[in-house]
């Protein structure tokens, strides 16, 4: 890590560079604000400490620096007295401060304060790339030709998607902020609402036939799915509802089968995120303590699973409508597994698991589309870490076999029963104590290395965990 110190003067503090220096910081000492600009613009992967006590004019720095990039990270340091600076410094875009102490015992602290800085900047970017992908979500459910609503806590309509208003005849803002027993007369309980109502489910989920009220008060018989999320303490937090309508059902029947997976598929986790998220809002504008921080990488590892799973959906539908298409070049598929097991690390740690990447035999390049592969690899493994007990290994290794590619990934878990093993690429939901199996990956995985003329083979120990071998041809 890199670090530009702006304190003023000719003569720098060996001190702080000592300090930071056997922390892995190293430390350029800048005179003033263009020399700390023009170091900046050569080199934007810096962050900046200034000593507003030293250098009286480094408030003035911080909009400058902010103009090159918001993102540059900037910790202050000054004396207690001069706490009202270190205010106005933090008004002006300082992610962090440090109070001087006379016995330089600051200097411990710093590296502290860089490293809670660096993981915010890697938060807000997260958060900003998962903002992204919300609104592909969202996207996708406004263009899906099932009628999909959303009730809050307080029973009030916060989505409906175009399917549903043509369906039932209102327009959007008809039907936003008011009951969900305005469309759903069932779900409107003798004591309050859904949340406590006995119909028409009674527990999480429920599936089946129902009415809806239509705008000019006649009801619709639909066949529908309507889920509960509910937070640790098992209250509604809210209700998603999917109504197949009748006029479609027929010739779409593909399609409703894949949102009624991924509605159950997202419950579990979405309502883990709920959790986790109200622990991070009580997260201070400068500090975190460890188990927040904990939280927040478990909230990542959730979104992630999220977008998986809507992927790996997506995937499958394609495959099952005949659009899935692979685009190939020759690549050498070392680059292409190292981006895979650098893609789980973070799901890999939240269950202290280690990822191994055992290179065996130079491997040649071959005709593969890089994106796909990564992608089955990725899928492969995601199920052993899931399968893997916390602080297992997950080893992913590759072999030269003749006119074959291996690519072996071995988990440390209790292995597949006979009975599994047949079922592993059918894209069934396969329920076992301790961890699921991702079928639905797998059935997308194996389709994947099918259409690049391979195969994936299975090797199952109850003691030993299992072994999924990818095993793609050399193309000369």
């Amino acid at each position: 890590m890199k670090a530009l110190l702006l304190e003023g003067g000719k003569r720098p503090s060996r001190q702080i560079r000592e300090e930071l220096g056997t922390k892995g910081i190293t430390i350029t000492p800048v005179e003033d604000i263009p020399a700390c600009i023009s170091a900046l613009e050569a080199d934007r992967d810096q962050l900046v400490i200034i000593d507003l006590d030293l250098f009286r004019k480094g408030i003035e720095a911080l909009p400058k620096i902010r103009e090159i990039s918001p993102e540059i990270v900037i910790v202050v340091m000054a004396s207690l007295e001069r706490l009202a600076v270190v205010d106005e410094a933090l008004q002006e875009g300082a992610w962090d401060f440090v109070i001087k102490q006379p016995d330089l015992s600051h200097l411990q602290e710093i590296p502290q304060v860089i490293a809670k800085s660096a993981e915010k900047k890697k938060l807000r970017a997260e958060a900003e790339h998962y903002l992204e992908e919300a609104k592909w979500l969202m996207t996708g459910l406004q263009e899906c030709r099932d009628g999909v609503f959303i009730a809050d806590q307080q029973d009030k309509i916060v989505f409906t998607n175009p399917a549903l208003c043509t369906g039932l005849g209102y327009k959007p803002d008809e039907l936003i902020g008011k009951p969900v027993n305005i469309i759903a007369p069932s779900l409107e309980g003798k004591k309050s609402s859904w949340k406590e109502s006995p119909q028409p489910f009674p527990h999480k989920q429920w599936e089946g036939k129902t009415e809806l009220k239509k705008k000019d008060g006649s009801d619709l018989s639909i066949s529908g799915k309507m889920t509960r999320i509910l937070d640790k303490g098992g209250e509604a937090k809210a209700l998603i509802g999917i109504c197949f309508f009748q006029s479609q059902q027929d010739s779409e029947t593909v399609r409703e089968d894949v949102l009624t997976r991924i509605t159950e598929d997202l419950k579990a986790p979405v309502a883990a995120m709920i959790g986790y998220l109200e622990i991070v809002s009580t997260i201070g504008p400068h500090q975190a303590e460890p188990n927040q921080l904990m939280s927040i990488q478990r909230v990542h590892v959730l979104a992630r699973r999220l977008f998986d799973i809507v992927s790996n959906h997506t995937g499958a539908l394609e495959i099952d409508s005949g659009k899935f298409e692979v685009q190939k070049g020759k690549l050498e598929i070392a680059q292409i597994l190292e981006l895979a097991v650098s893609d789980r690390k973070g799901e890999a740690n939240v269950k202290n698991i280690d990822i191994v990447l055992e290179t065996g035999d130079k491997l040649p390049p071959l005709f593969v589309d890089a994106v796909q592969i990564e992608r089955a690899v990725g899928i492969l493994l995601s199920n052993a870490i899931n399968l893997s007990p916390l602080g297992g290994s997950v080893i992913l290794s590759t072999k030269l076999n003749g006119k074959e590619v291996a690519l072996s990934v071995k988990d440390s878990g209790a292995g597949f029963s006979k009975e599994e093993v047949p079922l592993l690429f059918k894209r069934q939901k396969l329920r076992r104590r301790g961890a699921d199996i991702d079928s639905v990956g797998l059935y997308l995985a194996h389709h994947i290395i099918t259409a690049h003329g391979g195969r994936i083979e299975v090797q199952t120990d109850p003691r030993e965990g299992s072994t999924l071998t990818i095993k793609l041809p050399i193309q000369s």
